[in-house]
């Protein structure tokens, strides 16, 4: 590996023209089936969210799983495939997706794929394997720090849970993070992963037979990466910035929890003021991840979801005073089904609501009360504004 002097931050380019044309772009090839479906209808495979999670020997059972690694330590990464019938369980991602994974360090400044487009065109071949941290190869007194392959294959873990050693690299020392893609396929289709990759790295039209995905895995926090450096001995950090107190650094990124989903089944059609009626009224079924309900046909689900508040964490953000402002983390909630009506796509509560009607929703199949083979899945994704992420979701079964 190459190093580089703290004391010469790299050049902070724009995010290039490339990378902005193809984000969306990538959206399109993750969602898209002949028709593109309105957001929160699923009729074909898609990724609805992609969970990291540090792996931490000792943190507490109960406690939030961090989702902001410092380096060196391991990250696992959890992405969410759904289709018209219910999630991939990570052996059908394994199977018909046949992921890989790709790792490349973004610039403070810097959006996603803006790492990986900078480096386009590419070959698949000509990238190397993310390597383990070598501390042997550091001396702090040097004034230099090493720089990661960019980018790097993900081969630790399975290739539908990727694991990978954060590495030592320049660009976490001045706030930035690391950028994750993921490349596979549609199941049952012509097209292999090395064909999307191919496509992908070397700048072609993306093809709808494709899959990928581009999620931000957050290094820090800064504040302790900059104080672990100082206590190190490493030179040059003061043109980095104010190495911050230790009352000045906040706790890690966590990912949010949710803790429950109550449903009320009623005959009724609810508006949004009988919602908390509704719910008091009872009777209330609590609904664990991936269970399945029996419900007539037309009748409405009235539905309350619950994250803790204290999972809305105060973190601090550089200001241009050589300061640190004081910021404090929201909640938003995606909703999204295979089939039915649903009160509202999105939230933003640590206590949420909404009702799911059984009947065809917007682009469903109007001529029938039912779903297809009877069967509906409810998704809800809740995040909060910085990287945390976590999901819910359980079947209908619909009768006549």
């Amino acid at each position: 590996m190459t190093a580089r002097s703290p004391i010469a931050p790299p050049t902070l380019r724009p995010l290039p023209r490339l990378a902005s044309r193809l984000v969306p772009l990538l959206a399109l090839g993750s969602a898209c089936a002949m028709d593109l479906p309105i957001s929160e209808r699923i009729a074909d495979v898609r990724p609805l969210a992609v969970r990291v999670e540090v792996l931490d020997p000792f943190a507490m059972p109960d406690a939030a799983v961090r989702t902001e690694a410092l380096p060196i330590e391991t990250i696992l990464v959890r992405p969410l495939f759904v289709d018209e019938v219910e999630p991939f369980t990570p052996e059908r991602i394994e199977a018909e997706i046949e992921p890989l994974w790709l790792a490349c360090p973004l610039q403070p400044i810097q959006g996603i794929f803006a790492c990986l487009s900078n480096h386009l065109p590419l070959t698949l071949d000509a990238i190397e394997e993310c390597p383990p941290v070598d501390l042997g190869a550091l001396d702090p007194g040097s004034g230099e720090l090493p720089a990661m392959p960019a980018p790097c294959r993900i081969t630790g873990g399975t290739p539908s849970e990727p694991t990978m050693q954060v590495p030592l690299d320049f660009n976490f020392f001045l706030g930035g993070d690391l950028e994750i893609t993921m490349i596979g396929h549609r199941p049952e289709v012509d097209a292999t992963t090395e064909d999307c990759a191919a496509a992908l790295l070397s700048e072609q039209p993306l093809s709808r037979d494709c899959l990928y995905t581009v999620q931000r895995a957050s290094i820090g926090p800064d504040g302790r990466i900059l104080r672990l450096a100082a206590d190190a001995g490493f030179e040059g950090l003061d043109q980095l910035g104010p190495v911050p107190d230790e009352d000045q650094i906040a706790d890690p990124d966590t990912n949010p929890r949710i803790q429950t989903m109550r449903v009320v089944v009623t005959d009724e059609t609810v508006r949004r003021d009988d919602l908390l009626r509704v719910l008091a009224e009872g009777p209330v079924v609590d609904v664990a991840r991936g269970d399945s309900l029996e419900v007539h046909a037309g009748q409405t689900l009235v539905i309350e979801t619950t994250a803790p508040e204290e999972d809305l964490q105060t973190y601090f953000i550089p200001t241009d005073d050589d300061a640190y402002e004081e910021r404090q983390e929201s909640f938003v909630g995606d909703w999204f089904r295979t089939w039915g009506t649903l009160l509202s796509n999105d939230s933003d509560d640590a206590v949420s609501y909404n009702t799911w009607q059984m009947v065809p929703g917007e682009q469903d199949d109007a001529q029938s009360e039912l779903p297809p083979d009877g069967r509906a899945t409810l998704y809800y994704v809740l995040r909060d504004d910085r990287q945390g992420v976590d999901w819910w979701w359980f079947h209908v079964q619909v009768i006549p």
